[in-house]
């Protein structure tokens, strides 16, 4: 198509989120704004790895439930096809993962949460929502623990990304570089827990 045009997939998605991350949260310790990047970047890249997971060959376990059926419907009927689907929301799809619609192939695997993952989710989405949906207001949230909801959400992430039997890294160079970022993120995240926690 030429160097006119952005051209991306949920692969490049997921990835591009995690380096994102990755380059955040090295720039907190100089600029602790960046955890607002940090937070959307996260959160981006969470949702794509479970979009990754769910999608199967068909797509229809992300779509919102109703989504979905309508499209089965205009299937089974030889169409018209509907042009108004919708993701599904950020904590349906964590339900998901957990559920029995992850179990596509031999290898399969659904998310069991261990610890604090399932309540460091959640509050991601929180925080990520109250950037998206500022309202007029000051706002101020303490930073420590932040690291360890990251570690959280990242450890959903790499399961999902290694673990699950259900994503497959057609692309070597975008497997490369989503390791990485998750190295380097976690390298940071302690070094910021660390920081946090000895004052």
């Amino acid at each position: 198509m030429g160097e006119n045009y952005l051209i991306t997939d949920g692969f490049v998605e997921a990835v591009s989120s995690f380096e994102t991350l990755s380059d955040s949260l090295k720039q907190i310790p100089f600029d602790p704004y960046r955890w607002k990047w940090a937070i959307l970047a996260m959160h981006s890249g969470l949702q794509g790895m479970m979009i990754l997971a769910l999608q199967g060959s068909h797509g229809l376990h992300v779509l919102k439930k109703e989504d979905a059926k309508r499209w089965l419907d205009a299937h089974e009927n030889g169409g018209p096809y509907p042009t108004d689907l919708q993701l599904d929301g950020f904590l349906s799809l964590y339900k998901k993962i957990k559920g029995e619609l992850m179990i596509m192939y031999v290898d399969s695997k659904k998310f069991t949460p261990k610890g604090t993952e399932g309540d460091s989710i959640k509050f991601l989405n929180r925080l990520r929502n109250e950037y998206v949906h500022f309202t007029p207001r000051v706002w101020a949230f303490e930073l420590v623990g932040l690291p360890d909801i990251f570690m959280d959400c990242q450890n959903i992430a790499e399961f999902l990304a290694w673990q699950s039997g259900n994503v497959f890294w057609r692309e070597s160079s975008l497997k490369k570089r989503i390791k990485n970022a998750f190295s380097l993120s976690r390298s940071s995240l302690l070094k910021l827990r660390e920081k946090y926690e000895n004052g």
